[in-house]
């Protein structure tokens, strides 16, 4: 089991207004825990599967150091979406070098093992898909490496499942994920308000992450 110091990234106003202006199901308290996860990756390829518009790309990009980040979704078929989508984030740490692909999860993972870090938030979450990644991810990762989920403690079981499974193996440690500090935080500063997430809008801090890092 691993323990971070939450809160060590804070971002800047900056990051918080272009962050709520950006369609997607992830509240501000999710994307603080993200990029505090991140931060803890090994250099190395970064991986995100299912990035959408961008939220939590950017979000893992707070973190993230000196290193090539791969964006992966099937709706960056299309120009217009990724580019815009580009536009958003890139500005956030110069010292990612990001990377787009409209390839499925598990065709596009194979081709640059070993990963320093993987957001897992493609799909559906259903269909077996997340057991299909993390098999995909279990001896992939570098020692060290994380594997974040989106989705995680939520309806959709097959998330949580795929987490118990690597945790099974006997391969990763969970990182636990100070969300008492990360509300306090985030409610301090009133950083929700105008949050643009579509996603359990009824729930003032929607906290829906969960980490595991290779031992």
């Amino acid at each position: 089991m691993t323990t971070t110091d939450f809160v060590k990234i804070l971002p800047t106003i900056e990051f918080w207004e272009t962050f709520k202006k950006i369609d997607g199901a992830l509240s501000c308290t999710e994307a603080l825990a993200i990029m505090n996860i991140a931060v803890q990756a090994p250099n190395g390829w970064a991986i995100e599967l299912g990035t959408h518009k961008g939220k939590s790309a950017m979000s893992a990009m707070a973190g993230l150091k000196d290193c090539f980040f791969l964006l992966v979704d099937p709706i960056f078929e299309d120009e217009k979406i990724y580019e815009k989508m580009l536009k958003d984030i890139e500005w956030v740490n110069e010292t990612v070098k990001l990377k787009i692909s409209p390839l499925y999860s598990t065709d596009i993972l194979p081709q640059f093992a070993p990963y320093a870090y993987v957001f897992v938030d493609s799909g559906s979450h259903q269909d077996g898909l997340p057991m299909r990644e993390v098999k995909i991810l279990e001896d992939n990762m570098m020692q060290g490496g994380i594997i974040a989920f989106h989705d995680f403690q939520s309806q959709f079981v097959e998330v949580e499942e795929a987490y118990n499974y690597l945790i099974g193996t006997g391969k990763y440690d969970k990182i636990e994920i100070d969300w008492d500090k990360i509300v306090e935080y985030i409610n301090k500063y009133d950083l929700e308000a105008n949050n643009n997430s579509w996603h359990h809008n009824e729930l003032r801090n929607p906290c829906f992450v969960g980490a595991l890092k290779r031992k």
